[in-house]
């Protein structure tokens, strides 16, 4: 993978929210989504979201997520971020991902580290 390059878009929705722990810094939230990813390659995807969400209106989060494609290739991500309100529906999230597969196919991944950006519609639970 060349720098800056495209690697795909991914279309989530979240499936289930938790609400942790309410702290001084803010709440601290976890949430499901799954979706699809399609670009470089295609694949069925499902992460869980670890987030603290502060009275500023800005957050930081964690992730873990799993791609399967329809040829049987797993690829396990792991992410990190920060993000913070646009409007009371509306959540702007951007950060870095790294990837760890076993897969043939997939294994270029494996040295790559990705950027991410997206915009979360707390009324719908899309991303």
């Amino acid at each position: 993978m060349t720098e800056e390059e495209f690697l795909g878009e991914l279309a989530e929705k979240t499936t289930s929210v938790t609400l942790r722990e309410f702290t001084p810094d803010g709440v601290r939230i976890s949430y499901n989504l799954q979706g699809k990813i399609r670009g470089q390659y295609d694949a069925d995807h499902m992460e869980t979201v670890e987030a603290i969400f502060k009275q500023d209106g800005t957050y930081e989060f964690e992730s873990l997520g799993m791609d399967q494609t329809v040829d049987g290739d797993m690829l396990l991500i792991k992410g990190k971020g920060t993000g913070r309100q646009l409007s009371p529906t509306s959540v702007q999230a951007e950060g870095v991902a790294t990837f760890m597969t076993q897969s043939k196919n997939l294994g270029w991944l494996n040295s790559a580290k990705a950027r991410f950006e997206g915009t979360y519609t707390t009324t719908t639970g899309e991303f």
